[in-house]
């Protein structure tokens, strides 16, 4: 099973300035009958994803050394936008990490921008990249509402990121545990028991972390 976090109130509150609320579950029971506003499920699917991945980024990071006996590094992982005029980026905030670092970010039409640490959540595995809009000159940013209750078990969801290293994967899979155990990393090191964990078998790998996890109106119910 991959662990998925779900933010909840903690992101929603962090998020409120922005405007993005959570949505209602109206179209879950079109969806679940194999239709979504008319749509066939595949074709509703299809448009979603190709309007989503206009938000998703590739996120290349430079770690330096952040405490004494810790290694420097540089790392791959996934992020989304979530404040387009702002130029907000939500990802996880082991990807923000909690010391210096360079950052940027790659749009699925291959353009850069760099990034900065903004916003490290002290409790819940999450946090923020700024970018600045206007460095985007060859399309329209798009950001992803974020609508953690509108996740229900036996969901069918999209994992849309950096997975593997491969830049851009989708990897679909179905909500099977709104309630796991935390994930048990490393009992000498960080584990993160405050976070609220969704379970799916969707196969997630590294430079996963950070992805959005779609429903199929396109909005995120967990990260």
């Amino acid at each position: 099973d991959t662990a998925i976090a779900s933010w909840g109130s903690a992101t929603t509150a962090a998020m409120a300035a922005s405007g993005l609320g959570c949505a209602t579950t109206a179209a879950a029971a079109a969806a679940a009958a194999g239709l979504w506003g008319g749509i066939q499920t595949g074709d509703a699917w299809e448009q979603t994803l190709t309007r989503c991945l206009m938000s998703i980024v590739v996120i290349k990071i430079n770690y330096v050394r952040p405490f004494d006996g810790e290694q420097s590094g540089s790392s791959g992982a996934t992020g989304f936008v979530v404040d387009a005029a702002r130029g907000l980026i939500l990802t996880n905030r082991h990807v923000v990490s909690c010391g210096p670092l360079r950052a940027e970010a790659f749009f699925c039409n291959k353009e850069e921008v760099p990034l900065t640490a903004v916003y490290r959540d002290p409790i819940h595995d999450f946090g923020f990249f700024k970018f600045d809009p206007s460095l985007v000159r060859y399309m329209d940013i798009s950001e992803i509402e974020l609508a953690p209750d509108s996740a229900r078990v036996g969901a069918e969801i999209r994992v849309v990121g950096n997975d593997a290293g491969e830049k851009l994967s989708i990897l679909s899979g179905v909500l099977a545990r709104l309630d796991r155990n935390a994930p048990h990393y490393d009992s000498q090191g960080y584990n993160d028991m405050n976070t609220f964990y969704y379970s799916a078998a969707s196969n997630t790998s590294g430079g996963s972390s950070g992805s959005p996890v779609l429903n199929i109106r396109g909005q995120a119910i967990a990260l």
